[in-house]
């Protein structure tokens, strides 16, 4: 046991020995150039109680403080490629979502970061959880394509789930809510002739189809090669076995990060709205099949 406890010593001090006050800095630097162009975006939209510290501000901490350990614990910049692949569905929630629900005519009127808290604290959750898949798959020897295709596959729902979000808003002047949901779940094919092609031309419904086929397969292209094909400055140099502790650290951020996404992804768009209208659908068809 003192072996074993002499070995770990040993094993985490070089670990930290590793890290330099210049790597540390710059995580913290990395940290702060990500969440203050948020802040400072929310702040812009006319957000109201983000000077609190109950919900904005704690939140912020919490997020800067999961980025900074998971950098640290890591030793992945927020410049390394695996990041970099969630920046895209990061920011399409960090943008989208809070410029459509306060400025739809069925939005918010005085939104608060009460109110977009759910979508502020899964978009960090995504990309966390992107940089982790990352992680994984890039350890991958067998089944390249398939890890890469599961990573797509988190990609594009993100994404795609805020664009839908934002077509909707810029097509019909409305935000997507449940009560639209319910509608498109239990007439979609009048939904569909009547509310989209209304609005959106087939031309048109194609040409967005045929975009995104095309991000999809450049993002898969992409994920490839930066899961296999990293430059060697990305490359640690020297692989020295970390510790149980170290490792038990790697797993308890993923864990926090993976908490933060099924507490909160539940709370916003599409999962949220598609569970309320699918409520609505069984209680309508509950009076219909109950006899009275």
């Amino acid at each position: 046991m003192k072996n074993f406890l002499a070995q770990e010593h040993e094993k985490l001090s070089l670990w930290w020995a590793a890290i330099s006050a210049k790597e540390i800095t710059l995580y913290l630097l990395l940290t702060l150039a990500l969440l203050l162009p948020v802040y400072l975006y929310y702040a812009a939209l006319g957000i109201t109680g983000l000077t609190e510290w109950y919900r904005c501000l704690r939140n912020f901490a919490e997020c800067g403080l999961l980025f900074f350990l998971t950098e640290l614990v890591t030793r992945r910049s927020l410049l390394h490629p695996f990041w970099r692949i969630g920046y895209i569905p990061f920011f399409s929630w960090i943008l989208i979502f809070p410029y459509v629900l306060t400025h739809a005519v069925n939005g918010m009127t005085d939104a608060s970061f009460n109110h977009l808290s759910p979508y502020f604290l899964t978009a960090m959750a995504i990309l966390l959880l992107l940089f982790f898949v990352m992680n994984v798959i890039s350890r991958v020897y067998v089944g390249k394509r398939l890890a890469t295709l599961i990573c797509l596959a988190l990609v594009c729902f993100f994404t795609f789930n805020a664009f839908i979000f934002l077509t909707h808003y810029e097509f019909m002047g409305i935000m997507m809510t449940s009560k639209e949901m319910f509608f498109a779940l239990t007439n979609t094919s009048r939904w569909f002739e009547r509310i989209v092609l209304s609005h959106i031309s087939l031309m048109l419904l194609l040409f967005f189809l045929t975009l995104a086929l095309a991000f999809a397969a450049l993002y898969a292209k992409w994920i490839y090669r930066s899961a296999y094909c990293l430059s060697p400055k990305w490359i640690p140099k020297n692989r020295k076995s970390y510790s149980v502790i170290h490792r038990m650290l790697q797993f308890l951020v993923f864990f926090g990060c993976l908490w933060l996404f099924l507490r909160w992804a539940s709370e916003c768009f599409p999962l949220h709205d598609y569970e309320t209208a699918k409520q609505y659908n069984e209680y309508i068809e509950y009076i219909k099949n109950t006899t009275l």
